[in-house]
Order: structure tokens, then C-alpha cells, then sequence
């Protein structure tokens, strides 16, 4: 039998790791949208540097490749994101870089809204 002061025990015990439990929950789900934007950047990069590859002077459909292949995934990129850099030479590799700004349901450190996630490749020029 419970002894009069043990009735709301269990309550406040819950109360109190409830917020806890909270803030995991969201960081968990968080680091899933953080690991799925970066999964979107890199293939954004990558296919960006594929095009670069056959089209080395073509910046814009480079640019714009990597913009179309991000689209429909809820991460929305733009010129600004990417960043190609190339000698335009046979042989030689063409990079394209990615950054993006991620913004976070949770907030675990004070002041810490969002994260720059940045992916680039590299491939080489074969016309």
C-alpha cells in the first residue's frame, strides 16, 4: 500500500523526463533530414560533375543540372549553392561543390539554428 506522500510520485518523475525524452526524439529525427540532405547534395554534386565532364565550358548546364537533380527531394538549391571550378582542358578534372544551410526543428545548443552541410566531386574531362 502507498503511503500518502508516494501517491503523485510516478507523475512527476514522468513530468520531468518528458522534455527530455522530447529533445531526443527530435534530435533523432533531425539527424535523419540532416543525413537525407546530405545524401541530396552529394548526388546533386555528382551529377553536376558528370555533365561537366562531357560539357566542360557549359557552367550553366552544369549549374543547372545539379538544381534539377535536387529538385522534388524538399531540398531546394540554387545558383548561389553550387560552385564549378574547371580549366576546361581534356584530361584535367572539373569540380562542383554543393553548400547548403540547413535549418533544425531542434535546437540542442543555444543559438545553433542551422548547419552548413558542403559536398564536392570530382571528375575527370573526356571531351
Amino acid at each position: 500500500m502507498m503511503g500518502r506522500k508516494e501517491r503523485g510520485q510516478s507523475l512527476v518523475e514522468f513530468a520531468l523526463v518528458l522534455p527530455l525524452l522530447i529533445l531526443i526524439l527530435l534530435g533523432i529525427f533531425d539527424l535523419g533530414r540532416v543525413y537525407n540532405t546530405y545524401i541530396v547534395i552529394t548526388n546533386a554534386a555528382r551529377n553536376g560533375a558528370y555533365y561537366g565532364s562531357m560539357h566542360p565550358t557549359d557552367t550553366t548546364g552544369i549549374v543547372q543540372s545539379v538544381v534539377t537533380e535536387a529538385q522534388g527531394s524538399g531540398v531546394n538549391l540554387t545558383s548561389s549553392n553550387v560552385c564549378v571550378s574547371s580549366s576546361g582542358v581534356r584530361g584535367t578534372p572539373i569540380g562542383v561543390s554543393v553548400t547548403f544551410n540547413f535549418a533544425l526543428f531542434s535546437s540542442v545548443l543555444p543559438g545553433v539554428d542551422t548547419l552548413t552541410l558542403s559536398s564536392s566531386t570530382e571528375m575527370m574531362i573526356v571531351k
